[in-house]
């Protein structure tokens, strides 16, 4: 009996872990296949935070990448220039894109060819990670 309690006791404490790992919903991954003769280029995807609380995106991973950053683009004197975050906040019910023109994740140091589908890991800082598929959209 003893046995069942602690079970269940465990089982309470670590809920609400399981509802924040089921709070985000992350879609339309995709890479941006590299120009010819380039080992760099970028992610694009969605991410809809479901719950009560903000999460924060403080990195991304890959092994077919050698190096991940968060960018934005911002206005300066008119013309457009990329600049890197050192966190992405995805607040409480709200959606956030990462697309063209705007926030996404600059890719470094690609191991070509990529694959047409391709493991990408998400860390939070909360120390969670997401393994999300990205596929690799032509550049046509």
């Amino acid at each position: 009996m003893k046995f069942l309690r602690t079970v269940f006791a465990i089982t309470l404490m670590l809920s609400p872990v399981f509802a924040v790992a089921d709070s985000l919903e992350i879609e339309d991954a995709y890479v941006r296949e590299p120009i010819p003769g380039r080992y760099m280029s970028a992610a694009f995807l969605k991410i809809e935070n479901e719950s009560e609380k903000s999460r924060t995106l403080v990195s991304a991973n890959a092994d077919w990448a050698g190096l991940i950053e968060i960018h934005t683009h911002i206005h300066d004197n008119g013309v457009m220039r990329m600049r890197q975050l050192q966190e992405l906040e995805i607040p409480a019910g709200e959606i956030v894109k990462l697309q063209p023109g705007g926030l996404h994740l600059m890719l470094f140091k690609l191991k070509l060819p990529l694959a047409k589908e391709l493991a990408l890991d998400l860390c939070f800082k909360n120390g969670e990670c997401e393994t999300v598929t990205a596929k690799l959209r032509s550049i046509k």
